[in-house]
């Protein structure tokens, strides 16, 4: 429960600054075991590998649908052409 403006504040504060938004992400490296991916606000691919939809065809660069399930994320499909880096 929130007793004080005080603490509504820094709880608006913390969800607006961690949480991660949009299902549109960059393929950064795409490898057999999974992609890495640069995620909506981030300006850097991480080092976590995602799985994938096997039944596409992933490049780097390219734009991808992702679906947040069970605490990680699925490369579902690509969107659009190819973009340059």
């Amino acid at each position: 429960m929130i007793t004080s403006e005080q603490q509504r504040r820094q709880i608006a504060a913390g969800a607006t600054s961690k949480t991660v938004t949009g299902n549109v992400a960059t393929v950064a490296t795409v490898a057999a075991d999974g992609i890495t991916l640069v995620l909506p606000g981030e300006t850097a691919a991480g080092t976590k590998k995602y799985p994938y939809n096997a039944a596409c065809t992933f490049s780097p660069g390219q734009r991808v649908h992702i679906a947040r399930e069970g605490g990680t994320i699925i490369v579902e499909y690509p969107i659009g052409g190819m973009q340059a880096l």
